[in-house]
């Protein structure tokens, strides 16, 4: 008799004869929780593009690579990807999300689907609403939302591509679909109708997704000020599971312990995950093209990591060890933003031939992968 059937007959015998249906394992027998995962994640939204300019990657020792294989091997198990309505350069439709997320199962890594409601850029300063949503009241976009989502993680479902992450707008610190949704500046009273919006997506989501495999994200894009946000949506009872965050230091603040103590502070005053939705930091300060950056100077950085490629590893060594000691396992990992946006040579309505981030991509001016990538490998 092998131990294995062995074991199998001490359940049976124990369960057979428990009268208290108590959970305990039987002496002897240690019955083990699964190891929650951790999300190592990148946001490659820019790739649909930039594979039409043959952009070449290579490993650490300059060796062309193809970059999707390159990730999943060194340790990535998450790939996020913005969906526009009907975008006007033809970038981040639905046909692009489907066709990269195919090949993102296919590499056995999970997918975060970040919907814009929009059909260009949306962050809080900017909630556009689709072109095809102009001229609608309330109850109309409540309707198209909905409808919308619906169709939307239908498609995904059929083609068995359904994200194991929805996020429901994106960076909607001062809600999304103005005005319809706004909560900021004159708008400060209307949570509610922002609520109702959002309890529609999400709606129209779990209808779908009736195996309840998908997690629902709400995205804020401040460390510091989330509290206030998700505070204001309590009483409103939103049925979501996770609350997505950016971190960019240019854009927050640059101490360390007060990053620290807002993450631990969301995770128990809401009792939510935390994924780390959008972060990044330079390896330099030099640029590789004629484009300006987001980071040229160097009081833009975190005083304690350089902007090297060591500093670079170490900002995320960092990280990740502050996402993993957020209370009661609610860290639950983190995605790098456009790591993947070096500098070339293309579609000047998008890089006019250049980008805006090459200092702060994961490949160096020589497209190399860069010592960063240790800590999807070690985590």
């Amino acid at each position: 008799m092998n131990y294995l059937k062995l074991i199998i007959i001490i359940l049976l015998s124990v369960s057979c004869n428990s009268s208290d249906n108590s959970p305990e394992a039987p002496e002897g027998i240690i019955v083990s929780e699964p190891t929650p995962v951790f999300y190592k994640g990148m946001d490659l939204s820019f790739q649909s593009e930039l594979e039409t300019y043959n952009v070449t990657y290579k490993n650490e020792n300059g060796t062309p690579i193809e970059l999707l294989d390159f990730i999943k091997d060194n340790g990535t198990n998450l790939v996020r990807l913005k969906l526009w309505h009907t975008p006007q350069n033809g970038q981040n439709t639905l046909n692009d999300v489907k066709n990269y997320a195919q090949r993102i199962k296919s590499k056995n890594m999970a997918f975060l689907l970040d919907i814009h409601y929009s059909d260009s850029w949306a962050d809080p300063g900017t909630q556009t609403p689709p072109s095809a949503w102009q001229n609608m009241n309330n109850e109309e976009v409540r309707v198209a939302i909905y409808e919308y989502t619906k169709s939307v993680v239908s498609q995904l479902k059929n083609e068995n591509i359904l994200p194991e992450i929805i996020q429901i707008g994106n960076e909607t610190d001062s809600g999304f679909l103005w005005n319809h949704g706004k909560v900021w500046d004159e708008f400060s009273n209307n949570w509610g109708n922002y609520a109702s919006l959002v309890r529609e997506a999400i709606r129209a989501v779990r209808e779908i997704d009736t195996e309840n495999e998908v997690q629902i994200m709400l995205h804020h894009s401040s460390v510091e000020n989330a509290i206030y946000f998700f505070t204001e949506l309590e009483p409103f009872a939103l049925d979501f599971d996770m609350i997505g965050l950016s971190y960019y230091p240019q854009f927050q603040t640059k101490n360390l312990n007060i990053v620290t103590s807002k993450l631990n502070e969301l995770a128990l005053t809401f009792d939510k995950d935390i994924l780390m939705a959008e972060v990044a930091y330079p390896f330099t300060l030099d640029w590789n093209d004629n484009q300006n950056n987001f980071i040229g100077n160097l009081d833009q950085t975190i005083p304690e990591f350089s902007p090297t490629p060591d500093g670079q590893k170490a900002y995320f060594e960092w990280l990740v060890s502050t996402i993993k000691d957020i209370p009661q396992n609610h860290g639950k990992g983190f995605c790098y933003w456009a790591p993947d946006w070096i500098a070339f040579i293309g579609n000047e309505t998008t890089s006019t031939q250049g980008s805006s981030w090459e200092n702060q991509c994961l490949f160096d001016f020589n497209n190399k992968a860069l010592p960063a990538f240790d800590i999807y490998r070690d985590n």
